[in-house]
């Protein structure tokens, strides 16, 4: 019988870790965002020689954040319910659980996004033609319907993400009805074929090409991990300081040789990478100091850091402009800009989404804390 997260015994310093990653895969993405919201802001301060912008004025590598979060998603979904396939009632617990964590601020952000998009549609950098009924309900519902004017995004522009997270949550959930070595083995299977299938028929239609998308790999990625490490899989730390520092010099190099937002060059240097990076996580130890109460509190304010960006960004880079932040230089400033956005992810964490979460979960999750104490601190 393979051990339980239970027997493991999990050193809470190791799930810390995994928390300080989630905090540092948002702001990286927060990063990338503040580069073009600085050049939009302040096009005239893009003169002589800046660091944080490519060729399209875009240093894009903050955007393998988002490979990260699919790695420690699917790594985490298996790691804290690993004793959940075949139980009765585990589906409905699950689906309950994910709708209370993920649903309420969603909503709740898309509708206050709605109404700027309504009253003041220049505050945000991507324009849309129209407010179209049906892509509005899609954003809703997370599925991927293209935007008016545009590809498929949805009225959060950074949710694009979480229709890939419902996806492989809806996948993960349905697959805990089955004993667990022929669920992983099934989830396995389906997400191959489905990036085959892809690679083979190259879809153009938005629905066929998100269920095909090399990026379902990184699910993969993240449930193996997990899946080698609770069943007894070690590395000393040594080997994990050679993985994690290999994993980061591939995503500096990036800086340079960016990949497509598609395809197998995003999965081979932003999804693997990512792995590497989670694997050493599962053996660092952050302690009992200040790292492991700022890992706490940024892991836990993550998914607001990612969300609110949507609205921090184009406010601050309002107030910066009217503060006369174009004197700066341009990389200070997206320090700034970056700073200031994740200092409002954790404020719209205290104030919104915790007590939002808090008077949700009674409702429809059933309990206000996971079934595993490893799920209190990072599911």
């Amino acid at each position: 019988m393979l051990p339980s997260v239970v027997d493991l015994k999990v050193n809470r310093g190791r799930i810390d870790a995994i928390q300080l990653l989630r905090a540092l895969a948002a702001i990286a993405v927060v990063f990338t965002h503040a580069t073009t919201r600085i050049g939009y802001v302040f096009p005239e301060g893009r003169g002589g020689s800046v660091l944080f912008s490519g060729g399209a004025g875009q240093c894009r590598v903050g955007d393998a954040g988002v490979d990260l979060f699919f790695v420690i998603s699917s790594f985490v979904m298996l790691y804290v319910h690993w004793d959940d396939f075949n139980r009765p009632g585990a589906v409905s617990r699950f689906f309950r659980k994910r709708v209370a964590r993920i649903v309420p601020l969603y909503w709740l952000l898309t509708t206050a996004a709605v109404s700027v998009m309504i009253l003041a549609p220049g505050m945000f950098t991507t324009h849309y033609a129209a407010l179209d009924p049906g892509w509005i309900v899609g954003s809703y519902m997370f599925l991927p319907i293209p935007a008016p004017g545009r590809g498929v995004s949805p009225v959060i522009g950074v949710g694009w993400t979480l229709n890939y997270e419902m996806f492989f949550y809806f996948a993960f959930g349905l697959s805990i009805v089955l004993p667990r070595p022929l669920a992983l083995r099934l989830l396995l299977a389906s997400f191959t074929v489905l990036v085959g299938l892809g690679v083979a028929l190259a879809p153009e239609a938005p629905s066929a090409k998100f269920v095909t998308s090399w990026l379902l790999l990184e699910f993969l990625l993240g449930g193996g991990i997990a899946y080698w490490r609770l069943t007894g899989g070690k590395l000393s730390v040594p080997a994990a300081w050679a993985v994690a520092t290999a994993s980061l010099a591939v995503l500096s190099a990036t800086v340079y040789w960016t990949p497509d937002e598609e395809g197998a060059g995003r999965f081979a240097l932003w999804g693997i990478p990512a792995a590497g990076i989670v694997i050493a996580a599962t053996v660092f130890d952050l302690g009992q100091g200040r790292w492991r109460r700022l890992a706490a509190v940024l892991g836990g304010a993550s998914y607001s850091i990612y969300l609110f960006q949507v609205f921090a960004l184009p406010m601050w880079g309002t107030v910066m402009s009217h503060l006369g932040f174009g004197t700066l230089p341009f990389d200070l400033n997206v320090v700034i800009l970056t700073v200031l956005v994740v200092a409002s992810g954790v404020v719209g964490w205290a104030v919104v989404e915790r007590p939002l979460s808090r008077a949700v979960k009674p409702i429809l999750a059933g309990r206000t804390h996971s079934d595993h104490p490893v799920g209190e601190l990072i599911s």
